[in-house]
This record gives structure tokens, C-alpha cells and sequence, in this order.
């Protein structure tokens, strides 16, 4: 089992993907994240016209997953996803962080208090 997949619970709620270039199946992480939301990522990079940043929502555990993937991920696109966990974070709640961009600080610095000492880098 991969060092993603065994950090996911049933806690976990969020995921963030900050990745150097381009989301493509031969990245690390494209099967574990895949995996996680039954499918949706490679349904979404082959049908849209953006290869850009998505937001997925998926279920974990019988809870909702959100899933933030993209390169260049601008900080209204990071705040926008914080704002849409938030109502979901609960004290036993976290996120997870795949950091391929060095990211991790200007993450940090986005994320309400609420989140951000939530945030578990991989």
C-alpha cells in the first residue's frame, strides 16, 4: 500500500495535489489519487479541455473528499477550496498534502486557523 493511501482515514476530508507540471498518469501519485475518487480524475483530464487545476469531490469512508489537483494553483483557487472544507472540519479532521511544488508555505499562509494546523504533508 502506498504512503498516500495508508495516511488516508476516515478523518480525512481534504486532499491537496501541488504538482511541477502537467497532471498525467505517470505521475507518483496519479493511481492512489485516482483510486480514492473511484475513477474521476482520469474521467475528468480525458473529457476536459483544461488540463489546469480541478476540484473533485468523491467519498471516503462514507464522508465526502474533497480533492484539489493542479500545477500552477493560484492562491484565490487555494482559498476557494479552503472555503468550501471548512464547514466540513471537524476537530478530528484533517487534510492531506502532496507538495511536489515546494507549495507547502503558501499553503500555510491561505489556509484559515481553523485548517491550518491540519494540513499533513506527505
Amino acid at each position: 500500500m502506498s504512503n498516500l493511501l495508508s495516511s488516508v482515514t476516515p478523518q480525512t476530508r481534504g486532499l491537496l495535489w501541488f504538482t511541477k507540471d502537467a497532471v498525467t498518469a505517470e505521475k507518483t501519485y496519479y493511481k492512489d489519487v485516482d483510486y480514492l475518487l473511484n475513477g474521476l480524475l482520469t474521467a475528468t483530464y480525458k473529457t476536459s479541455e483544461s488540463k489546469g487545476s480541478h476540484v473533485l469531490i468523491s467519498e471516503n469512508f462514507g464522508n465526502t473528499l474533497y480533492v484539489l489537483v493542479g500545477s500552477s494553483l493560484t492562491e484565490k483557487e487555494i482559498s476557494n477550496f479552503f472555503e468550501l472544507l471548512k464547514p466540513q472540519m471537524k476537530e478530528e479532521n484533517n487534510i492531506l498534502m502532496i507538495d511536489e511544488g515546494d507549495s507547502f508555505g503558501k499553503v500555510q499562509k491561505l489556509a484559515p486557523e481553523i485548517i491550518r494546523s491540519k494540513i499533513q504533508k506527505l
